[in-house]
């Protein structure tokens, strides 16, 4: 029987102590391991979650942090006021503890994006707690007479205050896939203050602290809509798709036949649908939709109970782009080394791999160190007065149309005698054509540039030049990304231009619930293509069968799977890869 070889991941546990930050050291740090979580209890599966899932490290005190330490995380009421009802913590610990945990849930006020005074508190006990590299849920059922949030606007903070002089080898489950947002939480020793964790902890995403809560008040008439349930991130123009709420009756009386109705832009779409619950009875309901039109879109759902006491919990929206056809990720670097790229300077500046943010840098929120940057404040007056980052492989853009760059980037310059180039190429770099050129700067920006002459061809590159002449600050470029469309009527498509065995990392990722995964081979032959879950139980097969030389695009749907971590897995003629995605429901 064949395993699965997973890439390394090296797991480190991060401990902090008082004032000394960061002070960390490695627990296992050549570990092959993969991290296992051990599902206890219901996991705050229907609250408020900011994590993947899946703990990348575990956070903890050493015991000179003092007694009582701390951590929390912002939480946001849907609706107001609102009680929140259960708590839950993910949770490790080195062999040297004991597998019991007390601690106190607290709950504190926000104030200025801060945990200020303490709303309430309770002691709890977790048991049973696994030894790292496993991991476990544990969720609290909170006291009714805890604390409500009541004014409009408000936010809270939810976490944990212990004792790490008796629980010094107890960690917190944190996620550190890169592709979490960061999500706002605190960490704090007896001494304080509170401080950020990820200064403490620069790969920090978010804290696996959930919660789950309902109304503060007990109506008898309260019918309200939870969350959208399987909600793409974009949707694609004339295709069918079912848009499916959560809805909940939080009232004591049961409630028959109530409508429930869907919107975009404010215009109901297709008719009601009647619902039916018992007191505190869940359900789902799906509203057919087929977009006619691109752009910005408002979707909501809406209970109508008549005799409804409280209105705020009847609506959910959001917004969502209906883009003209799925677009595909053709090429993307996160530069987390330079391999890609050739640097060359006339000057005393190259460009560079940053792993550190400069002083009054402002990236997007996108982007996260490492980056290239050609750092020319670092030089004083001896500054740079051409440096150039070429990409030395070719894109493939065969069978694609509307070709897009898109990168991150703080472009920060003094005179006007600096200058910014972005340059691309469709012949390997033999001739280049001109995408932009900055002599201003541009700030924490998101970028997208159209290449209209790299439609489907097999030899596209990039050029970035950096020109700073005078005492000047610095060009950082993250997440260059280069995408495309299908040619109209192309799906899973083929080609006959000579490719190499690849697997590409799926687009979008995260998804919910479908992503696409992009594979070529270089030889006629039998190709399997399987997805597994994070311990390596096979989930599903996505291909089985012989195919002939070329680039091929298939769909995964997640629908009928948990949120979490999956591998996929390409097999061919001999060539092997595997890479991970997760689904986040």
């Amino acid at each position: 029987m064949k395993f699965i070889t997973f890439t390394s991941i090296a797991i480190i546990i991060l401990f902090a102590a008082k004032l000394s930050y960061p002070q960390s050291v490695s627990l296992n740090p050549n570990s092959l391991h993969v991290k296992t979580v051990s599902d206890l209890g219901a996991n705050c599966t229907d609250g408020q979650i900011h994590d993947d899932g899946v703990p990348e490290n575990g956070y903890g005190w050493i015991a000179s942090a003092g007694d009582p330490s701390a951590f929390c995380q912002k939480f946001i009421p849907p609706f107001y006021p609102y009680k929140f009802s259960k708590f839950c913590i993910n949770l490790t610990r080195t062999s040297a503890g004991t597998s019991n945990f007390t601690f106190k849930i607290v709950q504190w006020k926000c104030v200025n994006g801060m945990p200020a005074n303490i709303m309430d508190s309770t002691t709890v006990t977790a048991t049973g707690i696994p030894v790292y590299p496993s991991f476990a849920f544990y969720d609290f059922v909170l006291p009714t007479t805890w604390a409500n949030v009541t004014i409009a606007g408000d936010s809270v903070f939810l976490g944990i205050r212990y004792n790490p002089v008796t629980m010094s080898a107890v960690y917190v489950g944190a996620d550190e896939t890169i592709t979490t947002p960061i999500w706002p939480g605190w960490a704090t020793t007896a001494a304080g203050p509170w401080q950020n964790p990820a200064v403490l902890w620069p790969t920090y995403r978010a804290i696996m602290f959930r919660a789950e809560g309902g109304s503060a008040v007990q109506y008898v008439h309260n019918y309200g809509v939870i969350d959208f349930l399987n909600l793409p991130d974009e949707f694609v123009k004339y295709t069918p798709y079912i848009v499916k709420a959560k809805v909940q009756n939080f009232g004591t009386s049961e409630e028959t036949n109530v409508p429930v109705s869907f919107f975009v832009n404010g215009t109901q779409v297709g008719s009601a649908v009647t619902l039916s619950l018992p007191a505190g009875g869940v359900d789902s309901v799906g509203f057919p939709w087929t977009p006619t039109s691109t752009g910005s879109k408002t979707l909501m759902v809406v209970s109508q109970l008549g005799t409804d006491q409280l209105k705020a919990n009847d609506t959910i929206r959001t917004v969502k782009t209906v883009v003209l056809e799925n677009i595909y990720l053709i090429f993307c670097d996160h530069f987390q080394t330079l391999g890609n790229w050739t640097l060359t300077s006339t000057g005393t500046v190259p460009w560079s791999l940053q792993t550190a943010a400069y002083n009054n840098m402002i990236m997007p929120t996108t982007s996260v160190l490492p980056w290239m940057s050609c750092n020319v404040d670092a030089a004083g007056l001896e500054n740079t007065s051409n440096a150039v980052a070429t990409l030395t492989t070719d894109i493939n853009c065969t069978n694609r149309d509307w070709i897009s760059l898109e990168f991150d980037q703080d472009w920060y310059v003094m005179s006007s005698s600096d200058q910014a180039i972005v340059d691309y190429s469709t012949n390997g770099g033999s001739s280049w054509i001109n995408l932009a050129t900055w002599t201003t700067s541009h700030r924490s920006e998101h970028v997208t540039l159209d290449m209209p002459l790299a439609e489907n061809r097999a030899n596209v590159r990039l050029r970035f030049t950096a020109i700073q002449p005078s005492f000047d600050w610095w060009w950082a470029i993250d997440n260059i990304c280069v995408k495309g469309y299908p040619p109209s009527g192309i799906n899973n498509p083929g080609t006959s231009t000579q490719v190499n065995y690849s697997l590409s990392q799926n687009y979008p990722n995260p998804f919910n619930p479908i992503t696409q995964i992009k594979y070529s081979i270089k030889t006629n032959g039998p190709v399997t293509l399987k997805v597994y879950d994070i311990l390596g139980k096979e989930v599903t097969t996505l291909v089985n069968e012989v195919k002939s030389a070329g680039a091929y695009i298939i769909d995964f749907n997640g629908a009928n799977l948990a949120s979490g971590t999956y591998l996929y897995k390409l097999e061919s003629n001999g060539f092997t890869d595997i890479k991970k995605m997760i689904l986040i429901k």
